[in-house]
């Protein structure tokens, strides 16, 4: 078996507290809905390539065009919202980089498991669990939405202008906190992660998060 290693990006405030140097003892790189390209990020990803990129192919950021998706070195898009709500891949001529529609599987698993709505970031993990070929993967950016803290590593007027709507109706604040119990239910998605954390133990797990975390096992680091 191909035994390979992984980082998973979310857009947490935690990213902040990721270096260079810690990215590159990873093989692969995923990244979730559009990180902002501003230095902080753009220098952790600064020559790899991203292997996966999981996006809400609805609101996209029309910031990751056809030049910068090549910069980047992205080689799947994988969308993880409604097959018929792919409106990226019409703004796209690299059409060739979508290779799967991953949400209908997913809410399905995690209605079933958790009775939970997951976020893009939480799609993303399985989906990489579920390819059985990682046994090292870091999370980077896994905060879980926390209430009335920082939602992002960037500031709001760098935000996906598709996404500035959360500003107007109050559910993000002018100053970038989570103003409402997010819909991907914090506490469901924290038992999710110590669920996995125990069930793949023979994974080593390492985590950049402004979480609690406190389960403690071998194959976990949290950072």
């Amino acid at each position: 078996m191909n035994c390979k290693s992984i980082v998973i990006f979310g857009k947490g405030k935690s990213l902040l507290r990721c270096n260079k140097k810690m990215v590159d003892e990873y093989e692969d790189v995923a990244i979730c809905n559009y990180p902002v390209l501003n230095d902080s990020f753009s220098k952790l990803v600064e020559n790899k390539n991203i292997t996966y990129h999981f996006a809400n192919c609805s609101t996209f950021d029309s910031r990751y065009n056809d030049k910068v998706n090549k910069q980047l070195g992205i080689k799947n898009i994988i969308n993880t919202n409604s097959l018929n709500s792919n409106i990226y891949k019409n703004y796209l001529k690299d059409k060739i980089l979508f290779t799967e529609n991953i949400r209908e599987h997913y809410l399905t698993y995690f209605k079933n498991n958790y009775d939970l709505d997951p976020s893009t970031g939480i799609m993303a993990l399985q989906y990489i669990l579920d390819l059985k070929i990682y046994k090292k993967i870091m999370l980077v950016g896994y905060d879980n939405f926390k209430q009335h803290k920082q939602m992002y590593y960037y500031q709001v007027n760098e935000m996906n202008d598709k996404m500035k709507y959360l500003i107007h109706n109050n559910t993000i604040t002018k100053n970038g906190e989570l103003n409402i119990i997010s819909g991907h239910c914090p506490i469901k998605t924290e038992q999710y992660l110590y669920d996995i954390i125990k069930k793949y133990n023979d994974i080593n797990f390492k985590i950049i998060s402004d979480m609690e975390f406190k389960y403690n096992n071998v194959n976990l680091e949290v950072i």
